[in-house]
């Protein structure tokens, strides 16, 4: 199963043309098989530059971030970079308060897919945790389930993210498995308890970003989810980190690779 990385792991690592170069090579060295958007062309890059870069260190990409308003620009990109996934639209903080909210976005977001209908590119929904709030007055159900629901399965997939899934108190196990044939791409990024923090009493968990396997995630049931429903690419993130970016990038693909046994 290919693993990419979310470069924003390492956006205290890069900063110009010749550090992308560099982390390619890494990556490479790493054992990833590629990354999400690419990384180069916000450093100068073109498309068909970056292209011969990626096939340098034989990486390839699992989605991109066209601009979804501009369909057939984006379909092109897609195109170039040999994915058919396309970061979509989020859902705004005031949306997600009420079910109604959620339902505007989810008219919004079939509206924006609406293009692509019947070309095989899909726009792709990248949860957080605010999405999984429970409205009481439909018995308890969440706004990511009623996004589930609504959401067009022909042109709409998911990115479910372990660690704001986990962080929300949903499982994400339970989640990759409902969305099976619907979830191309899952956010691999453990939820960890803080364990250089002490309180005498907690008034919050001291939660905190953490390489795959130094955290609280199940990630054999996870991993075991993601076979079952069929995702594609297996995407390492870790939104803040202690130390270095590629040390935390090596941790967890070496987790994946040795004890989770993804190959």
């Amino acid at each position: 199963m290919p693993i990419a990385v979310q470069s924003y792991t390492i956006r205290y690592n890069v900063f110009d043309r010749k550090q992308v170069e560099s982390a390619y090579k890494r990556f490479n060295e790493m054992g990833y098989d590629g990354l999400e958007n690419g990384l180069g062309r916000q450093f100068g890059y073109s498309v068909e530059e970056e292209l011969e870069l990626l096939a340098k260190y034989n990486l390839r990409v699992c989605d991109v971030g066209g601009d979804y308003t501009k369909p057939d620009e984006a379909m092109k990109l897609a195109e170039k970079y040999s994915t058919k996934y396309l970061f979509g639209p989020h859902m705004t903080g005031p949306m997600m308060i009420t079910a109604d909210g959620v339902n505007a976005f989810i008219e919004q977001l079939n509206e924006a897919a609406r293009p692509f209908a019947g070309t095989g590119y899909k726009l792709l929904y990248h949860n957080h945790a605010q999405e999984f709030r429970n409205f009481t007055l439909l018995n308890g159900k969440s706004g990511y389930e009623i996004l589930v629901e609504g959401a067009d399965p022909e042109v709409v997939c998911f990115q479910v993210d372990t660690f704001w899934t986990a962080a929300s108190g949903a499982d994400p196990a339970y989640w990759i498995k409902r969305l099976k044939g619907r979830v191309p791409v899952v956010h691999f990024k453990d939820y960890a308890i803080d364990d250089q923090v002490q309180f005498p009493e907690i008034p919050q968990i001291p939660w905190r970003f953490a390489e795959i396997g130094q955290g609280n995630i199940n990630w054999a049931a996870v991993s075991e989810a993601c076979r079952e429903a069929g995702v594609e690419w297996y995407s390492v993130e870790q939104d803040y980190v202690r130390g270095d970016g590629f040390g935390c990038l090596k941790t967890s693909i070496d987790y994946m690779r040795n004890t989770l046994n993804i190959v």
